[in-house]
């Protein structure tokens, strides 16, 4: 019985110890805010024809998220595109080239800062699964906005928010159309690929304890996975990565999903070989890639 008592004991402290280490180098990652650099944000006097609207509004926690509604002078907007924006270079401002371009193709597009990021509220960005909690509540958000709360619904995400449009659609079934680019499965992923980082291969003994902590802090959003939705959903899908991807490797999100969803008639799969992370939507210019983006209206448009 001493034995036992002492086997019990150990095994105890050994997970204790393996929570705390979780837990340092879970807040070792995300814990810290991100503002855009200037060099990247883009302004608005840069585009003749987009204007926007200031939004504030609440996320899970409390904070004070910040967002803007973009449209076009000249068009009649026929859909609403929200856009989750990437992680560690700050919020919405370094995409606004492409919300010009989806407004001067007829969609409204609603995008905002996520918790740690520019101008929204919260000390940290605290986790992955954060990301799917801002985007859901920024979803119902749009509702109350007279101008777009009746008009179809599609979803854009960058690399975090590839991600959090993926795995939000376990929880928004009106949605007619995602476009996930650079984004992975479940949280998990990213943690076991950059915590090798701190702790080398000792980073997968921490997975288990990494969803525990996920779901203290996040509850149902840190149980979604992209693979779920797009195996439970009849919405529209590309899903967009390069091979030589060094920030995100493929092979936690486009693999993931060609293997099993290859031949589902609403997913479409962009493969590109040479475009890493930071390039994969724009040319060797910075300029957006207009035959991707070509490509993307008509998916939108075929959901109207």
């Amino acid at each position: 019985m001493k034995k036992l008592l002492i086997f019990l004991f150990i095994i105890v402290e050994l997970a204790l110890c393996l929570y705390i280490s979780t837990y340092i180098v879970y807040n070792s990652i995300f814990n810290y805010r991100c503002e855009t650099h200037e060099s990247v944000a883009y302004k608005m006097e840069d585009f003749d024809n987009l204007e926007r609207t200031r939004y504030e509004f609440d996320t899970k926690n409390g904070d004070t998220l910040v967002g803007y509604l973009y449209s076009n002078k000249s068009n009649e907007e026929k859909g609403l595109v929200v856009f989750a924006h990437g992680l560690g270079g700050g919020g919405q401002v370094g995409y606004i080239d492409i919300f010009d371009y989806l407004s001067s193709n007829g969609y409204y597009v609603f995008a905002y800062d996520a918790t740690g990021n520019d101008e929204s509220e919260g000390k940290a960005i605290g986790g992955l699964p954060q990301g799917i909690i801002d985007l859901d509540y920024a979803i119902n958000f749009t509702k109350t906005i007279n101008e777009v709360k009746d008009l179809p619904l599609m979803l854009m995400g960058y690399s975090w928010g590839g991600f959090s449009v993926s795995n939000v659609l376990n929880y928004h079934n009106e949605v007619k159309a995602v476009v996930a680019i650079a984004g992975w499965n479940e949280s998990e992923n990213l943690i076991e690929y950059y915590s090798s980082d701190y702790v080398g291969p000792f980073g997968k003994l921490l997975l288990p304890f990494v969803d525990v902590h996920e779901y203290f802090k996040y509850g149902k959003y840190c149980q979604a996975s992209a693979m779920k939705s797009f195996e439970n959903t009849d919405a529209k899908i590309m899903i967009v990565h390069s091979e030589d991807d060094e920030t995100v490797p493929i092979k936690y999100g486009y693999d993931t999903y060609y293997g099993k969803l290859s031949e589902e008639e609403n997913i479409i799969f962009k493969h590109y070989d040479n475009r890493g992370h930071t390039r994969i939507f724009r040319d060797e210019n910075g300029i957006l890639d207009i035959q991707l983006f070509e490509e993307i209206i008509t998916l939108y448009n075929s959901c109207l």
